[in-house]
């Protein structure tokens, strides 16, 4: 029997929650959609470390450790002031009566915040099945890093860098997973 493969294109959506004790957390919300074509999985090679004998072509041992941390990156589009504060961190004062409403996002001022959450992201379903990618305790680092032009939107530059997943008992779990799943017929 062939190998029944998913199409994993396109995002239905994207999500973060608060990590669980070395797992997945459990209660998501849903984040605006990224920009088309905007999302990026950044999983750096690995770097080899060799050790070289004088007269030989071959190394006398090989191996590979990581030296730089993986991450997913997205660009959210003219995002609100509530999810640049959930994924930037510093301030969001909301405060007024209609019609003399105040929504301003403050920067950090201290610092580079710790925000850590799961994230995830959805594909499109295709053929049947659907693709979702979790980083289960993901360092967020975010930033607006593009200005409105006539021909393009302000954008929030958003990576969620993936880091261990363990357990208050010391216990070390996956920290990246590619789940399959199938989708009913409609």
């Amino acid at each position: 029997m062939p190998e029944v493969r998913p199409i994993a294109m396109g995002i239905a959506a994207h999500r973060v929650a608060t990590p669980g004790d070395g797992v997945p957390g459990a209660v998501f919300e849903d984040l605006p959609l990224p920009q088309k074509n905007a999302v990026v999985f950044n999983f750096s090679d690995p770097t080899e470390v060799r050790i070289d004998l004088e007269g030989s072509n071959d190394p006398l041992y090989s191996g590979f450790v990581k030296d730089t941390t993986d991450f997913i990156e997205v660009a959210i589009p003219t995002p609100s002031n509530a999810t640049i504060q959930k994924l930037a961190g510093g301030v969001h004062d909301k405060t007024g009566v209609e019609p003399d409403t105040n929504d301003e996002w403050q920067e950090p001022f201290e610092g580079v915040p710790d925000i850590n959450f799961t994230y995830q992201c959805e594909t499109v379903p295709r053929n049947g099945s659907k693709v979702i990618y979790t980083i289960v305790n993901s360092k967020v680092l975010a930033k607006i890093s593009q200005a409105p032009t006539a021909d393009n939107p302000e954008l929030l530059l958003v990576r969620f860098y993936k880091q261990a997943a363990i357990s208050a008992a010391g216990v070390k779990g996956y920290a990246f997973s590619r789940k399959v799943v199938a989708v009913p017929a409609v």
